[in-house]
């Protein structure tokens, strides 16, 4: 990791910083995408789900459509769109 720092901290001009960047831009998209693909796996319609808040901590909830990378939930007779990342499925 630290060759890698190195190495970045070596480029002297746009052209080749810019190449840097679309490629770690690219990286984080296919990870972003195969964790997506994970988490859509766990979650299906009508399943209970807990889903995690800063503001009002863990919330009940339940799927009602999955989407590419967020399900629909319904929270207290509300329906809201919710990230894969902040559910889990309820014990």
């Amino acid at each position: 990791m630290k060759n890698l720092i190195n190495s970045i901290n070596a480029i002297d001009n746009m052209a080749d910083l810019n190449v840097v960047i679309d490629v770690i831009k690219s990286k984080q998209k296919s990870l972003r995408a195969s964790v997506a693909a994970v988490a859509k796996t766990q979650f299906s319609v009508g399943d209970n789900v807990d889903i995690v808040t800063r503001k009002k901590g863990v919330l009940k909830g339940v799927i009602t459509k999955v989407n590419r990378t967020r399900a629909i939930c319904d929270i207290n007779g509300s329906s809201f769109n919710v990230p894969f990342s902040i559910m889990k499925v309820a014990s």
